[in-house]
């Protein structure tokens, strides 16, 4: 709207605190475990073959083994992650932990034979894929007829500006590629893998993060601090461990206003 300085003065202040009264209620956003319901509506037997693609310290592998009694290869590319989930599994209960396994891979190259899985868990990793298309393929390839995809990222939106892209996809190591929810289109309409579902999360997860644990708004002020007086924080901890913790507080921003949105896609192998 144009500026209107009677609306702004005058008859604004008058709706003020109830408009902001309203704000303040919760829209219930739905959290992270809604990639576990949708999990459990695939209805999949236990002895399932799953592996989880990015499994970073082996937490949801963990959990798919414990919630639905499946038997999960996590893999991801990072030593430090595959050391970290194995000393965490050692203190599992033998039954779970003897439904895990944990190896090196990555989204294009999983170490697994040709249709032999139930289902494919990708959980915040296909941002670091450059080639969405080969990922997707190599999900295709991996799974039995009838097996499902669960996958949740990030995608980037028209309020992301290119600057504010080029500067947080750089240092997070994101593949603009892989934001892009028209190149995962055509990635997934290229693999074969038929589409299920489509939740758009959008800032739900944000949201419910901030309403429990504050931390949208913990991320905001770490922004402001970091901007506000860099050298300080690059002398302490070096100009590569700043720009991380930079980008990472800028991320998680972005999710909250919109620069970037929550997307689950559900597939099937027909």
């Amino acid at each position: 709207m144009a500026w209107d300085p009677d609306f702004v003065y005058d008859t604004y202040p008058r709706m003020e605190a109830a408009f902001a009264a309203r704000l303040d209620e919760s829209l219930a956003p739905r959290d992270p475990s809604v990639l576990l319901q949708v999990v459990r509506e695939l209805d999949l037997r236990p002895d399932s073959r799953v592996v989880d693609v990015g499994c970073g310290e082996g937490a949801y592998a963990a959990r798919l083994a414990t919630h639905f009694g499946f038997r999960v290869l996590g893999i991801d590319p990072v030593q430090r992650h595959l050391d970290l989930a194995r000393t965490a599994r050692r203190d599992l209960a033998p039954a779970i932990a003897a439904r895990l396994a944990f190896e090196r891979g990555t989204a294009t190259r999983l170490p697994v034979p040709d249709s032999s899985l139930d289902l494919v868990w990708c959980r915040e990793a296909m941002v670091h894929v450059d080639h969405p298309d080969d990922a997707y393929a190599e999900f295709a390839r991996v799974l039995r007829r009838g097996g499902h995809v669960v996958a949740y990222q990030a995608v980037a939106t028209d309020l992301l500006a290119d600057e504010d892209a080029d500067r947080l996809f750089d240092v997070m190591g994101v593949a603009p590629s892989s934001v892009d929810a028209r190149v995962l289109d055509d990635a997934i309409a290229a693999s074969g893998l038929e589409v299920v579902d489509t939740l758009d999360l959008a800032s739900e997860w944000g949201e419910w993060s901030q309403e429990h644990e504050g931390a949208g708004g913990r991320a905001l002020l770490r922004l402001a601090r970091l901007l506000r007086e860099p050298g300080r924080y690059r002398a302490e901890f070096g100009d590569a461990a700043y720009d991380v913790m930079l980008g990472d507080c800028r991320w998680q921003v972005h999710l909250m206003t919109g620069g970037l949105r929550g997307r689950v896609d559900v597939l099937r192998r027909p």
